[in-house]
């Protein structure tokens, strides 16, 4: 395994096996996770994705098939109207945040979706992060990363433009972005996941993105007939515009592109159609795009297997 494409992929996955379209079972969900965390590829994986309604479900499996300590980044945020996502947001900090059980492991990450019927101004939104911050504060939450996630373009902006504000503290505020699922109006086309790469990287916000990131390069779902995205094509595109060395007008075509020939790793760079990042700049862009949830450890490992990337 050479140095750049570790760097790539170092802690890049939060395994997220509880949600469509795997939708396994917690217990087997956490027997995977316990078993891939002590793999090869052990230090691709960060956290373990789960809704705060299960955390006591997965509390319960302490001592039983959890091994070793893990750290968690938790789903809160349900309802449609502001009231009701209000109300569901402190249920969630005001039990997460109490006192669980002695060493249960951490929760590291909150990934909150904002309400749909927010209006798309800044004030509304700084409000509900002002309000989120305030109510964790005292918590054992404290510390927490924060990634807020929205549905459309235009509320994504308005967003990104209020997260650019509340940078500079030690733990990461960020937007998270939805990159597919089971249905074609969850996946952004690329000139949406393209402006999102652009908007994170104009106003300095670190991001992560959640489903439909299973394979290296686009490809057609074989269950779903859906064309996804590829990971290597979104991490390659957050590393060159970091780093300066692509402008926004090419990184259409980086996204689209299905040939594993034009993604090179070497101990010292990595290169697509010509243009290279070294070690600091790969690590500069991983800064920025944080991580991206998987249904699926197995698949991209195996992905890049597949194109010589990886060996078994």
């Amino acid at each position: 395994m050479n140095a750049a494409l570790r760097n790539l992929l170092e802690g890049s996955i939060d395994y997220a096996g509880l949600f469509p379209p795997a939708n396994l079972q917690i217990e087997r969900a956490a027997q995977i996770f316990s078993t891939d965390k002590q793999g090869l590829y052990q230090a691709y994986l960060r956290h373990f994705v789960l809704p705060a309604k299960r955390i006591n479900d997965f509390d319960s499996l302490r001592g039983n098939v959890l091994d070793q300590q893990w750290t968690l980044s938790i789903l809160i945020g349900e309802g449609e109207t502001l009231h009701d996502w209000q109300a569901s947001v402190e249920d969630a900090i005001r039990f997460l945040g109490g006192d669980r059980r002695e060493k249960s492991d951490p929760i590291c990450a909150l990934e909150i979706a904002l309400p749909k019927s927010i209006a798309a101004d800044e004030c509304s939104f700084a409000q509900a992060i002002d309000a989120i911050e305030l109510q964790i504060t005292k918590t054992e939450l404290a510390g927490s990363d924060l990634f807020f996630e929205t549905t459309t373009d235009s509320h994504r902006r308005v967003l990104a433009h209020v997260l650019c504000e509340r940078q500079g503290g030690a733990s990461v505020i960020g937007l998270k972005l939805r990159t597919g699922g089971i249905a074609q109006n969850q996946f952004p086309s690329v000139n949406q996941l393209s402006e999102c790469v652009q908007l994170c990287h104009m106003l300095k916000i670190p991001w992560k993105a959640t489903a439909g990131l299973h394979h290296p390069l686009p490809c057609v779902c074989p269950q779903t007939g859906l064309r996804m995205h590829g990971f290597l094509n979104l991490l390659f595109a957050v590393v060159l515009l970091e780093a300066s060395l692509i402008d926004a007008e090419h990184l259409d075509d980086l996204l689209n592109d299905c040939n594993s020939e034009h993604f090179i790793f070497t101990d010292a760079s990595m290169e697509w159609m010509g243009i290279s990042a070294n070690l600091d700049q790969i690590q500069s862009g991983r800064k920025r795009f944080i991580s991206f949830g998987s249904c699926s450890f197995s698949e991209p490992i195996e992905d890049l297997v597949a194109l010589g990337l990886l060996s078994k």
